[in-house]
């Protein structure tokens, strides 16, 4: 599909950002949730830094809930039984769901900042 065009974006979205060009930084960010139908967590991450980058708090906190339901997402369907005969596919499968639950629970502690933040 389109994963080499979302790859693309996350990729000059996170460059663009060590340059300092916020603005073209999140016109990237925001392309790769757009390209990726919304269903990349790490293009949700890209446009929860870019939202950091520029002062937007609420900004950044909905894009980390957007890229905690996709990693709850991810852990779901990994979870999913695979074949018998599958190990490797089960292999890749335990690896991505240990991501998913590593970044859920640290996406977790800075929803729970920016909402306090908020709150202020």
């Amino acid at each position: 599909g389109l994963t080499w065009v979302v790859t693309s974006f996350k990729n000059s979205c996170r460059a663009r950002l060590a340059l300092g060009d916020i603005d073209n930084a999140r016109r990237d960010a925001f392309a790769s949730t757009v390209f990726s139908q919304n269903m990349d967590a790490d293009a949700h991450e890209c446009l929860a830094e870019v939202c950091k980058a520029s002062g937007d708090t609420l900004g950044e906190l909905q894009a980390v809930k957007a890229a905690i339901d996709q990693h709850e997402k991810m852990e779901e369907e990994c979870s999913k039984p695979l074949p018998g005969n599958a190990a490797v596919a089960r292999a890749e499968a335990a690896k991505l769901k240990r991501h998913a639950q590593q970044q859920i629970r640290e996406l977790g502690f800075r929803q729970k900042r920016l909402e306090k933040e908020l709150l202020v």
